[in-house]
């Protein structure tokens, strides 16, 4: 269901939901009965109202986030006709509690939701209250009642692999065999971040990290591999091999255990130093999603993204010269950016031309220091705003809605233009890219740009004056990449 979403269907990775199957296999190593409704491929929440007359639950728990909140409380009122507690976990309801259970869900999971979760099952099925319980919020008679926090879970290894067994995967395989020639799957080594990005939200683990050992970890994906027989992993950490030493272990073992696996990860650019890489490609390494942002230093600044420029460059260069493909994930519309800052990241772009990428328009998440930031300037949540994050401004920019999407365009142009080469002249490649500049320069930023409200006058231009360097796009064809 998650496709209906244009943001989601652009880049969505059809994987069943690690945190989800995580919890259930948790819960029945507690004794616990689980189903699983895995709404991925419905298009219609039909096939879960009848389970939830089959099954009858106790307990029913929906992984919340903010492009699903509307299918999430409709979820929570099936649940509560069927006579089932409408439980919310996952990070937007973590992160505004009180719109959940406005919306009928009777209880909030926060911070981890493996043992919380389990005491809730626990105590609705021996008709015990669940409000106050630690890691929880809860509806009561006279407002929300906030539990304490519960501590975290000390040892990762000693989680139960994932409960595979109660999701279809044999259709999440099939569909990347059909698209890529691979049975590509998922898995999680660590959980939470140490970094501390002003528009990351972190409700669930905060600036906490921790990992699983290299061994479990390739216990797990030796797993994957003897009962799915996938060849293609995708590690979903929020930044992967954070320490050294544990990556280098990690990288030794699949390497002298041939697990002949291809991975793919997220990762940060001055994690990703050229001999580490070397290595990692050699382990089988095929794709790295990055998260450059922006190519102004003063935006990487105010973002507290805690990267040089110097860095995203070395990074570009040795992941081009590895043969490894590179997803870029950049960001417009931070407070403080101005045309300058906007054009200086486009123009990184065109120098290194990555493979895949999303800009998208920042968005402000409650609980992150950016949303304080402009929570004063918030438009309000919409539906159709809700549902467009990253393609709509929620909150009141430098610049008109439009400027932002002129700009998204130009990125679209500009990778279009590297798609096309060999099969159009470099000539007529590189006078698109030039007539599209002055474009930008000379039609689109004087009308779409908003003029200062008390230094215009009349008859005098208040389009910006900018010199924009020419950097013609790269000549070099880009190495095969299996």
């Amino acid at each position: 269901m998650a496709k209906r979403d244009p943001m989601e269907r652009k880049f969505v990775e059809l994987y069943p939901s690690l945190g989800i199957l995580q919890l259930a296999s948790f819960l029945r190593l507690g004794g616990v009965d689980v189903e699983v409704e895995d709404l991925t491929f419905a298009h219609d929440l039909r096939g879960l109202t009848r389970h939830l007359q089959m099954f009858a639950p106790e307990l029913l728990g929906v992984h919340t986030k903010s492009l699903t909140i509307r299918r999430s409380l409709q979820i929570a009122k099936l649940a509560k006709n069927a006579g089932a507690l409408p439980v919310a976990g996952g990070p937007d309801s973590a992160s505004r509690p009180e719109v959940y259970l406005r919306g009928g869900f009777d209880v909030v999971v926060y911070g981890e939701g493996e043992c919380t979760l389990l005491d809730l099952a626990r105590r609705r099925s021996r008709g015990e209250p669940v409000a106050a319980r630690p890691g929880t919020i809860a509806r009561g008679p006279e407002g929300t009642i906030r539990g304490p926090p519960r501590p975290f879970l000390r040892d990762l290894d000693e989680l139960p692999l994932p409960a595979w067994d109660l999701v279809d995967m044999e259709r999440y395989l099939h569909h990347w065999q059909r698209r890529t020639g691979e049975r590509r799957a998922a898995l999680l080594t660590s959980r939470g971040c140490p970094f501390d990005c002003s528009w990351c939200s972190k409700p669930t683990f905060g600036r906490s990290f921790r990992q699983q050992t290299p061994a479990r970890v390739v216990q797990e994906l030796r797993a994957l591999q003897e009962r799915y027989h996938v060849d293609y992993v995708r590690f979903c950490d929020d930044v992967f091999g954070i320490q050294r030493a544990w990556i280098e272990e990690l990288l030794d073992r699949m390497v002298t255990e041939k697990l002949g696996l291809h991975f793919e990860c997220l990762a940060r650019v001055d994690l990703l130093k050229p001999d580490l890489l070397r290595r990692m490609r050699e382990a089988g390494l095929a794709r790295v999603y990055v998260g450059v942002e922006s190519g102004s230093q003063k935006m990487l600044d105010l973002m507290n993204r805690g990267t040089r420029l110097e860095q995203v460059e070395r990074t570009a260069a040795a992941l081009r010269a590895e043969g490894v493909r590179q997803f870029w994930f950049l960001m417009l519309g931070y407070p403080g950016e101005t045309l300058e800052d906007i054009e200086a990241t486009l123009q990184l772009f065109r120098r290194f031309s990555p493979e895949e990428y999303s800009v998208s328009l920042a968005v402000p998440l409650p609980g992150t220091r950016f949303y304080d930031l402009v929570r004063d300037r918030l438009r309000g949540e919409t539906r159709r705003a809700a549902r467009s994050a990253g393609r709509t401004l929620l909150f009141e920019a430098p610049y008109p809605q439009a400027l932002y999407r002129w700009q998204q365009a130009r990125f679209e142009l500009d990778a279009a233009l590297v798609k096309a080469r060999g099969k159009i002249s470099e000539e007529l490649l590189g006078e698109v890219a030039r007539l599209a500049d002055r474009l930008d320069r000379g039609v689109a930023r004087p009308i779409l740009v908003r003029p200062p409200s008390k230094a215009r006058r009349p008859g005098k231009s208040w389009a910006p004056r900018l010199k924009i360097p020419t950097i013609p796009l790269p000549r070099r064809p880009l190495p095969p990449v299996p």
